[in-house]
């Protein structure tokens, strides 16, 4: 089948993030696309807008005659009536990772992988090639204000920046030109068991890389230190260009300083330096910034580039995300669903606010993260002054039987336990739902507050009903 041939598409989860920016690429390519989802969102609609056919709900018939190819998201399970109905009609079937690794096999493609800070450093990385006339095709797991697609940002080089997706090792779809390792800790643990197994996915993303090819990796975090310690041989002599950053004898050294609208950030190695000022809060963006630069810099953008894309840089959908003033108080969106993610995320609201109150309204991401990562869940929000856990948002398909009974209110009464253990009083409770999670968190709410409303469920949807501009 050869996918620049194709002239009907049918995408099932079309609504998704990823999804839906391959549904714009085909669009923007001529393909005639109809998609479905469980329900209508922004993606949707805008799909529609541009001509594509969107139905809601799941159905066999939602597959229109003469389709050639359904491209599936991977939340959506085998007995699925759309997906079944495509295996009845001998269509082929691909998902939204393996459909990218196949549509751009012959471009110079650079992936970003690593546990957080993925949508960010594609962002910052596509902006800086932007700004340097590279002129990249660039997909992100969220939106990108200066996109005008969003998601997507169509470019007609042969350079093509993707956020990598390990869930399903979706990472692995890809025969990158270049890579950067933001960081490696377990998550997705229906997918990787033990951190060894996910370790095992990122050896075998860095040997897929081409010969030639350039490894951008931060070796301040321990375990991609020690992989690419074990890789390094093999990629030198297949004539990959090595670039660590953040900790080690040979690795670039990162230094950066909180101010009050700015964060500026020096990078030396030996006799070289980079310097350049972010404006997004937290030390992990430094970092974040640091491994696009580095990757910037090798394929060919200048230091002038890079600090300008930077300094126009505010932040991305869902990350930290300013939405609106409330009772005087800032209210911030952010996608975090890992515990280190939910630390480093209120460590960064605690340097940029810290002489306010940090109330988080927070929803657990799927049942099996949760029992998985509990422990580290009770200790990541110690920086809330004031905390709602909403109810877990489930996930169709990705949870065990062992994760059924998993509640939110486990979250509630281990961090009563942690607190008291501490010596600390905090407003600390449970809503069983986002509506109420939101309605209860606004509730607490005083001028000299700032809130930060978390997760990569339905909460987020939920706030911006509330909380206008």
């Amino acid at each position: 089948m050869e996918l620049k041939q194709l002239k009907r598409v049918h995408l099932i989860g079309v609504g998704g993030i990823n999804m839906s920016a391959v549904a714009k690429l085909l669009l923007a390519n001529g393909v005639k696309v109809s998609g479905s989802d469980v329900a209508e969102n922004e993606q949707t609609t805008r799909l529609a807008e541009r001509g594509a056919i969107i139905k809601i709900g799941e159905a066999a018939e939602h597959i229109p005659e003469g389709c050639e190819l359904v491209i599936t998201t991977s939340a959506a399970p085998i007995t699925n009536k759309e997906r079944m109905a495509a295996a009845e009609r001998k269509i082929p079937e691909l998902t939204n990772f393996a459909f990218l690794g196949r549509w751009f096999s012959d471009a110079q493609t650079v992936v970003i992988a690593g546990t957080h800070g993925k949508s960010r450093t594609t962002a910052m990385l596509g902006l800086m090639l932007e700004k340097a006339g590279k002129d990249p095709t660039v997909i992100v797991g969220s939106k990108v204000p200066s996109f005008p697609d969003g998601n997507l940002r169509l470019g007609r080089s042969d350079l093509f920046v993707v956020e990598g997706d390990e869930y399903a090792k979706h990472f692995l779809e890809f025969r990158p030109h270049a890579v950067i390792l933001n960081n490696l800790e377990l998550d997705h643990t229906d997918t990787f068991p033990t951190i060894n197994a996910m370790l095992e996915a990122f050896h075998e993303l860095v040997g897929q890389v081409k010969d030639g090819g350039i490894v951008v990796v931060n070796t301040a975090d321990e375990r991609l230190a020690r992989l690419i310690e074990t890789e390094r041989e093999s990629l030198v002599a297949r004539g990959i260009t090595v670039i660590p950053f953040g900790a080690g004898e040979h690795a670039w050294k990162v230094e950066s300083a909180q101010q009050e609208a700015a964060r500026p950030v020096t990078m030396t190695r030996g006799s070289e330096t980079m310097t350049f000022t972010i404006s997004v809060p937290g030390a992990f963006n430094a970092m974040n910034a640091a491994g696009a630069a580095l990757m910037a810099q090798s394929l060919g953008a200048t230091h002038e580039d890079i600090a300008a894309a930077l300094s126009g840089f505010s932040g991305i959908w869902r990350r930290f995300e300013y939405l609106a003033t409330t009772r005087g108080a800032p209210v911030y969106s952010d996608y975090g669903h890992h515990p280190t993610a939910v630390a480093a995320t209120l460590r960064a609201a605690q340097e940029t606010f810290p002489n306010d109150r940090i109330v988080l309204c927070f929803q657990p991401h799927h049942r099996n993260r949760t029992r998985a990562l509990f422990l580290d869940f009770v200790t990541s929000f110690d920086l809330a002054e004031a905390l709602i856990l909403c109810e877990i948002y489930e996930v169709s398909g990705r949870d065990e039987d062992a994760d059924k009974h998993i509640s939110s209110r486990d979250l509630v009464d281990a961090v009563m336990r942690h607190d008291a253990d501490r010596g600390v009083k905090r407003p600390l409770e449970y809503a069983p739902d986002p509506a109420a999670a939101v309605r209860r968190t606004l509730e607490l709410v005083e001028s000299t507050d700032v809130v930060i409303f978390m997760g990569a469920g339905d909460i987020d949807g939920e706030v911006r009903k509330v909380v206008k501009p």
